[in-house]
């Protein structure tokens, strides 16, 4: 293992997709060294260092990784989650490594000042305005009309996004938000606070774009067709690559490329998620980071051999990417939701789903006895596991995830 080190500011709070990012770190030759808020059991074995900081303390996070470099030969810093992006790119700034410029790490964290960013590119954004309150909103509404959608414009994973189709929706979308948007409820909001975008709403097939952006070359890797709940638009299911036409993709790609671009990213990954409209697409956001759901983490690397986890280190240490496919398969996930609240007790008929061959993994990201609460309670509970499979073509994809949805029961107590 070489001397050098790799320092990761905090991990992905889904143990498999951490543990699959050390291990790409290790694999390269790279010392591990952790800067977070805690040092997850599973990862101890693969960290060679661990500084524990509240990391939402810039001040003090950067005075901690100051004193990681002065007794250690980093190569790059690097973040896997959301809420890491902006304390990432001013470690790299601060330490003379590649990163995401500071400026753009902003854009990237704020659904507002991304969409003000990308005014100039004609026929891709939804209508949009930013609200703190029930008068803003309504004003707003009054404006994009109906049906539109509200979310804080700091979060991440889907927490708070609310479908408005009349003016009966507007109040208690409001005070749902005003009290998810607190940091009591999720330490995310402690970086934007109690801040919404309302945006028209888009219809069409749902899509994100996984690639990287370094040293100023984008490079995009492949499109992902997405599956999500109504009315919170939770994930249900991601395959890839996507099945949409090839001119619909050319268009896609095109389009992505003007807005990493325009939003100045350099030195990371991206995760771009937007609709197809049958016509042109229409953009959501875009993340400064890998995708999460093990899309990244496993699915990109079943389908095409890609080890996109390996790529992001190279990003953060300088070094060229790996971008050519060994094999040309179809992979994807479903999740596995809870129906109701209560206690989680297990999951029936996964021995014998995986008697079939094309079946991966069984994640369960719920631990046995734990309470399950569905949104707007709570927005990470519900999905209690996912299931990962592949196959030669997407209809033997589809029917194998279609297969598993109807398989696995989720038992409640």
């Amino acid at each position: 293992m070489s001397s050098r080190s790799v320092l990761f500011v905090n991990l992905r709070r889904i143990k498999r997709e951490g543990f699959e990012s050390l291990v790409a770190a290790r694999r390269l030759g790279y010392r591990v060294v952790l800067l977070g808020r805690a040092l997850p059991e599973f990862a101890q074995p693969l960290v060679d260092e661990f500084h524990q900081v509240d990391t939402y303390d810039t001040d003090l996070a950067l005075k901690t990784a100051r004193e990681i470099a002065a007794a250690n030969d980093l190569a790059g810093v690097v973040n896997f989650t959301e809420i890491d992006v902006q304390l990432v790119a001013a470690i790299a700034a601060e330490l003379g490594l590649p990163g995401m410029p500071p400026e753009a790490a902003v854009l990237a964290r704020n659904k507002l000042a991304m969409k003000q960013a990308l005014a100039g590119i004609d026929g891709v954004l939804p209508k949009f305005a930013r609200v703190s309150d029930l008068d803003d909103l309504c004003a707003a509404v009054a404006d994009i009309g109906f049906p539109c959608v509200v979310k804080p414009t700091g979060a991440s994973g889907s927490k708070g996004i609310f479908e408005l189709h009349g003016e009966s929706d507007l109040e208690p979308a409001m005070a749902e938000l005003q009290r998810i948007a607190d940091p009591s409820f999720d330490a995310v909001f402690r970086q934007f606070g109690a801040e919404f975008i309302v945006e028209e709403y888009l219809t069409g097939d749902e899509l994100s774009v996984e690639g990287f952006v370094a040293d100023g070359t984008v490079h995009q890797l492949l499109l992902t067709d997405k599956v999500t709940t109504v009315p919170f638009h939770l994930e249900v299911s991601h395959r890839l690559p996507s099945v949409l036409p090839a001119a619909a993709q050319d268009q896609i790609l095109a389009c992505s490329e003007k807005i990493v671009r325009a939003l100045g990213f350099d030195n990371c990954a991206f995760h771009l998620e937007a609709k197809w409209d049958g016509e042109r697409m229409r953009f959501i956001e875009v993340a400064a980071r890998p995708a999460g759901d093990y899309i990244a983490s496993h699915l990109v690397k079943a389908a095409t051999g890609i080890d996109f986890f390996a790529n992001v280190i190279r990003v953060a240490t300088g070094e060229p990417l790996q971008l050519v496919p060994d094999r040309d398969l179809q992979a994807g996930l479903r999740f596995v939701f809870a129906e109701s609240a209560g206690t989680f007790d297990g999951l029936d008929g996964v021995t014998e789903l995986f008697e079939e061959p094309g079946y991966d993994h069984v994640f369960t990201e719920v631990p046995i006895g734990a309470q399950v609460a569905l949104p707007p309670a709570n927005f990470g509970s519900q999905r209690v596991a996912a299931v990962c499979a592949r196959a030669h073509d997407r209809a033997g994809l589809d029917a194998l995830l279609d297969t598993a949805g109807e398989a696995i029961k989720v038992r409640i107590g």
